[in-house]
C-alpha cells in the first residue's frame, strides 16, 4: 500500500498563489484611497450584467423562464429600470441568431398570423382618428412586444418537459409575490393607503408586489390550476408541500378582496370537480375542502361579492362601481359613434374626458379594444386568443401515445389557466400584459407538440 503524500508547491507556485490572494485586497485598498469606489461599483455591476447576459444568450430558455418568473412575481417593484425588457432583448437576439443559422420556424399557425396581421393593420389605421397618436404608438409597441414574447415561447418551449417547467415557473412566480408582498408589509416597504376597504369595516387589501389588488388577484388566480396540476402529479412525499403552497396562494387571492376574481375561482373549482372527482371518496374530500373554504372566507368578502347587485342599482353607495360603470357606459357610447374605425387604440383614457371626470381606463379588456379599434379590431383580437385556446382544448382531448402520461392533464390545466385570466380581463384592462399572452403562446406550443405526436404515431 503506497503512502499518500501532501502535494508540495514550488517557490514559483507559492508566489503565484500569494499574488492571487493578495492582489484583490491591494486593488480594493488602492481604489478606496484614490476615491474611485463608485466607479468600481459601476464596473462590478457592468461585469456582472455582462456575465448574466452572456449566460442568458447561451441558455435563452432560462432567460424565458426568468422573464415569466419576473412578471408573475412582480419583481419590477424592486427595480427602477426595465429589467425584463433588457432580458427580453438578450433572449430575442439569441432566437434571431438561431433562426439565421437555419433553425425551424416553429410558430407557423395560420390563424395566429392572419389575426395578428389584421389586428396590426386596424390598430395602425385607428391612429388616424386618435386624439393622442402618441398613446396609440405606445399601445402598438406594447402589442408588438407581446407578439415577440409569443414567438420566443413557441420557439424555445419544445418538449412536454419544457412545457411543464414553464407551468411550474408561473406557479412559483405567483407564490413568490405572496411572500414578497408579506415581506413588504412587515418591513414597511409598500404604501397601503389606497388599498383599504372603507365601509362597515376597515380592512387591508393584499396586492403582493403588483400595481393593485385586482391585478394581483388575476395574476395569482391564473396560477392556481398549475398548482393543482403539480399536486396531482407530484410524488407522494412532495404532495403536502404542494397542498401548503396551494393553500397559501388561494388565501392570498381571497386577501385581495377582489370581486372580479370570484368568477374565475368558481369556474376553476367547478371544472376541477367535473374532471377529477370520479369516486365517492374523492367527492367527499372535495366537498369538505370547498365547505371549509367557504366557511373560512371572511364575511366582508361575501358582502363585497354578493352586494354587487345592490351596488349596480345604487352606484352612489360604491365609488368603485360608480366610476367603472361610468367608464363602461361612456366606452359603449363612444363605440356606437365610431363602430368601424374606433377612437384610436389606447385613446379612451383621454378621449373620454368629456364625460368621465377622472383619467380612467375602461376596466374591460374587450370593450377597451372595441372602442379603440372598432368591431373588426375586436374580432381580430378574439381570433388571436382562439388561435391558442383551440389547441389547448385539442390537447386535453388527445390520446398522447408515447408521451408522458400527464400530458393530457397538462393541456387541460393550461386551458383552465387561460380561461381564468381571460375571464379576469372582463373586469380589468390588460390586453398587452404578459399573463394575457403567455396562455396564447402555450396553446401554440401545444399545437406543435400535437403535430409531432400525431406524426410519430402515424410512422410507428
Amino acid at each position: 500500500m503506497s503512502a499518500i503524500h501532501d502535494p508540495v508547491l514550488s517557490r514559483r507556485e507559492r508566489w503565484a498563489l500569494a499574488g492571487v490572494v493578495v492582489t484583490p485586497a491591494l486593488l480594493f485598498l488602492l481604489v478606496r484611497l484614490l476615491g474611485y469606489m463608485k466607479f468600481a461599483k459601476l464596473g462590478a455591476a457592468a461585469v456582472a450584467g455582462l456575465a448574466g447576459a452572456t449566460f442568458l444568450f447561451v441558455r435563452p430558455r432560462w432567460g424565458l423562464y426568468l422573464i415569466v418568473f419576473y412578471v408573475y412575481a412582480g419583481l419590477s417593484f424592486y427595480f427602477s429600470f426595465f429589467a425584463v425588457g433588457a432580458i427580453s432583448v438578450v433572449v430575442i437576439a439569441a432566437v434571431v441568431l438561431d433562426l439565421v443559422f437555419g433553425a425551424e420556424n416553429r410558430l407557423s399557425d395560420p390563424l395566429f398570423w392572419y389575426a395578428n396581421g389584421f389586428f396590426l393593420l386596424i390598430a395602425i389605421g385607428s391612429m388616424v382618428f386618435a386624439q393622442s397618436p402618441k398613446l396609440s404608438l405606445i399601445e402598438i409597441s406594447n402589442y408588438l412586444k407581446m407578439v415577440a414574447l409569443a414567438y420566443v415561447i413557441v420557439h424555445l418551449v419544445r418538449t412536454p418537459q419544457h412545457l411543464r417547467t414553464l407551468m411550474y415557473v408561473v406557479f412559483a412566480g405567483a407564490l413568490a409575490t405572496v411572500f414578497l408582498g408579506v415581506m413588504n408589509l412587515v418591513l414597511g416597504l409598500q404604501s397601503v393607503g389606497d388599498n383599504y376597504i372603507r365601509g362597515s369595516e376597515y380592512m387591508l387589501r393584499f396586492m403582493g408586489t403588483h400595481e393593485n389588488p385586482n391585478r394581483a388577484a388575476a395574476f395569482m388566480c391564473t396560477a392556481v390550476p398549475f398548482g393543482i396540476f403539480g399536486l396531482k402529479w407530484a410524488r407522494p412525499r412532495f404532495k403536502p408541500l404542494w397542498i401548503l403552497a396551494l393553500v397559501i396562494l388561494v388565501v392570498a387571492v381571497y386577501a385581495t378582496f377582489s370581486r372580479s376574481v370570484a368568477f374565475p375561482l368558481a369556474m376553476i373549482t367547478v371544472a376541477v370537480v367535473l374532471r377529477e372527482v370520479r369516486t365517492r371518496r374523492s367527492f367527499t374530500i372535495m366537498a369538505v375542502l370547498v365547505a371549509v373554504g367557504l366557511v373560512a372566507t371572511p364575511q366582508i368578502w361575501w358582502e363585497r361579492v354578493l352586494g354587487l347587485g345592490a351596488a349596480f342599482q345604487s352606484t352612489t353607495l360604491d365609488w368603485s362601481v360608480y366610476t367603472r360603470l361610468l367608464a363602461l357606459h361612456t366606452a359603449w357610447e363612444m363605440f356606437l359613434h365610431h363602430p368601424i374605425t374606433g377612437i384610436g387604440i389606447g385613446n379612451f383614457i383621454v378621449a373620454a374626458a368629456y364625460k368621465v371626470f377622472l383619467r380612467i381606463v375602461v376596466h374591460n379588456t374587450y370593450l377597451e379594444t372595441l372602442v379603440g379599434t372598432g368591431v373588426f379590431g375586436l374580432l381580430s383580437f378574439l381570433f388571436i386568443i382562439a388561435s391558442g385556446f383551440r389547441h389547448m382544448v385539442g390537447g386535453a382531448r388527445e390520446r398522447w401515445e408515447g408521451q408522458p402520461e400527464w400530458m393530457q392533464s397538462a393541456c387541460f390545466y393550461c386551458a383552465l389557466s387561460a380561461a381564468s385570466i381571460w375571464m379576469s380581463a372582463f373586469f380589468g384592462t390588460m390586453p398587452f400584459r404578459h399573463p394575457f399572452w403567455v396562455p396564447i403562446a402555450v396553446g401554440l406550443v401545444i399545437a406543435n407538440l400535437l403535430r409531432e405526436n400525431r406524426a410519430a404515431s402515424a410512422t410507428s
